[in-house]
């Protein structure tokens, strides 16, 4: 009579318990720490993985779980093709360790960011000569 292992493959890989897709996109974001509606702290960092539920990301420095945090990603998509866009996120840091930071999304959308792409070589700038 053989005996079988211990563990079986399903008990090695648990199902996953997530309940939104993430997306490994590397992005540049933009982050603030906001206490009492200051921001007491700000950095520059990259996404390791997007979800419609929350972001991970790297920082450069540990950020404080619980903390309220505002993220703007430099999304990688044109709005109708023409337009650069952000994605804002407001939420809290779930968890911050060697992994990344986890932050939880209570709102997100997408803005705008600045002028359109198709207008970036059409814009001179505008020079002052020294005759009055």
């Amino acid at each position: 009579m053989s005996s079988a292992p211990a563990t079986s493959p399903v008990a090695a890989h648990p199902p996953e318990r997530r309940s939104h897709e993430r997306y490994p996109l590397s992005l540049n974001v933009e982050y603030r720490l906001i206490q009492r509606g200051r921001v007491e702290s700000w950095g520059s960092a990259r996404t390791i993985n997007i979800a419609s539920g929350g972001v991970l990301f790297e920082p450069n420095a540990a950020l404080a779980k619980g903390s309220p945090i505002e993220l703007s990603i430099n999304w990688p998509m044109l709005l109708e093709g023409v337009c650069p866009l952000k994605l804002v996120m407001r939420g809290r840091i779930m968890r911050s360790d060697q992994r990344g930071v986890a932050v939880r999304a209570r709102h997100y959308e997408f803005r705008t960011a600045g002028v359109p792409a198709s207008n970036l070589r059409t814009i001179q700038p505008k020079v002052r000569s020294g005759k009055g």
